[in-house]
């Protein structure tokens, strides 16, 4: 207020309209996968959506197929392996537009089961496939962190949807989450699981990652390890507990169905 003669003049004051935060960018993108981790995903509903709507999703082809504008990203979020030149292209490119880069589910983060070819025939297990194989592109399977650097890991054969929701906000807001390094045993026995191996079952757990509400034991299924290995998960004393009621190689075979089998013998280095 100024005073003009002794009159005071009211002058108006233009309040300006509060910036509206811009909602995080986020992509979910597929290289060659069965998209099961994303369908884990949809089948959490309306969970889901409301989580959506705390970000901008600008590609996720199994909601909306429209075309990726190309648009710097605060999360992309990938499943599966580049097994394709396109795949690596797309990986190569993503990490580039993005400040970070999570892998979604076993396949991208360990191999997962395509990688069971590495450890088989290779290269020629494609014959088994195909009668003619030339100039079929048959790559060697390699995990998502052999090309770019990966940021978090949401681990599992598929994930686990709640685990999604627990860490998908600290990721938007430019956290890295750490997921405790607890076996699956923790788990089960919180479910009240009478342990496989007292019944001389094999059973990976004391040594995988827990996180997945031990689903697989519970059902009375052994733990195959599609989580990885815990930081501290001790594979010598695993390998000694399993011996009485599990062979060397099938050991061996049951570490190559989701890609463990590279983790162990890296460990083991």
């Amino acid at each position: 207020m100024l005073m003009k003669t002794g009159i005071p003049i009211k002058i108006p004051i233009k309040i300006k309209n509060p910036v509206e935060k811009k909602k995080p960018k986020v992509s979910i993108i597929s290289l060659t996968s069965c998209e099961g981790c994303q369908f884990a995903l949809l089948d959490l509903g309306e969970k889901f959506l409301e989580l959506t709507n705390q970000v901008e999703l600008v590609d996720f082809r199994l909601v909306e197929d429209e075309e990726d504008p190309g648009t710097e990203l605060d999360v992309v979020i990938v499943e599966g392996n580049p097994m394709t030149n396109e795949n690596e292209k797309t990986l190569l490119e993503a990490r580039k537009r993005s400040k970070l880069l999570v892998v979604l589910g076993n396949c991208a983060a360990m191999g997962g089961v395509p990688e069971i070819k590495n450890y088989q025939e290779g290269l020629n297990t494609i014959k088994h496939v195909y009668k003619y194989v030339q100039g079929i592109d048959n790559k060697e399977v390699r995990e998502v962190d052999n090309f770019v650097k990966v940021d978090f890991t949401f681990p599992g054969c598929p994930i686990t949807a709640e685990e999604f929701l627990h860490y998908f906000p600290m990721l938007i807001n430019g956290e890295i989450p750490q997921i405790p390094d607890q076996p699956v045993c923790v788990e089960c026995r919180k479910k009240g699981n009478i342990c496989l191996l007292i019944e001389k079952k094999p059973c990976f757990g004391p040594m995988i990652q827990g996180g997945c509400d031990a689903v697989c034991p519970t059902a009375r299924m052994s733990c195959q390890g599609c989580r990885g290995l815990r930081p501290t998960g001790n594979v010598k004393a695993m390998r000694m507990a399993l011996k009485n009621f599990m062979t060397d190689e099938e050991f061996e075979n049951a570490t190559e169905i989701y890609g463990l089998r590279d983790d162990i013998e890296a460990r083991d280095k």
